[in-house]
Parts: C-alpha cells; sequence; structure tokens
C-alpha cells in the first residue's frame, strides 16, 4: 500500500478548540513504522484516515475530513512514545465522551491499524 500523505485524502485543517492529549504509551519500533505509513481508507466502512508529517500522527475522520487527533511521536530505547498530542473540542465536528475516553481511541486507532 503507498504511503499516506496530506494530500491523499480530504482533510481540514486542525480545529480552533483542542484539548492537550498525553498518551503515556510505548509502541515497538515495527508499530511506529507502520504509523509513519499512515492509513489511506479503502471502502466507506472505513472511518479514519491516518498520516504521519512533521513528527506528528494525523487522525481525521474519513467521510468528513474532521481532524480529530494528533500525537508527536519521538524515538526512544524501547521504541517509539507519544511527546506530545491533542484531541479536537470543536463540538461541530467531534462529540468526545473526554479526555480519558479520547486516551483509549486514539490508542486503540494505533492497535487496530498499525498492530503493537
Amino acid at each position: 500500500m503507498d504511503q499516506a500523505t496530506r494530500t491523499s485524502w480530504k482533510t481540514l485543517p486542525p480545529p480552533d478548540k483542542r484539548e492537550s492529549l498525553m498518551v503515556p504509551e510505548i509502541f515497538s519500533d515495527l508499530t511506529g513504522d507502520r504509523m509513519r505509513e499512515g492509513h489511506i481508507p479503502v471502502d466507506m466502512d472505513d472511518r479514519w484516515f491516518i498520516y504521519f508529517e512533521g513528527g506528528w500522527l494525523h487522525f481525521h475522520r474519513s467521510w468528513t475530513g474532521a481532524h480529530i487527533f494528533a500525537l508527536r511521536l519521538d524515538g526512544c530505547a524501547a521504541g517509539v512514545w507519544v511527546r506530545d498530542g491533542w484531541a479536537s473540542r470543536d463540538p461541530q465536528q467531534y462529540q468526545s465522551a473526554g479526555t480519558e475516553q479520547d486516551r483509549q481511541t486514539v490508542v486503540g486507532l494505533i492497535h487496530s491499524y498499525f498492530g503493537q
């Protein structure tokens, strides 16, 4: 599959309303490599478009292009860790159930799309 880039799919800019999202996870180097490749949706049931750019892993809803999450990745001796992150708080683009649920969602997306 081709590496995902910002122009591989419809995207909207980051929302003005955002909340810091710290994700205390360390992912394997293999998962890190897969995250940097990103994910381009293959059909209408695929809800996420994900690409890596400038050190950040960007998560967009595939149908709307809304920018929901972003994680700044960095290497460490044990693999790849999340240095910084944010979640959208724009109520017209994303209805958050709270920071903890967002953290679980984004980690679940990483495990689902990129393995662990």
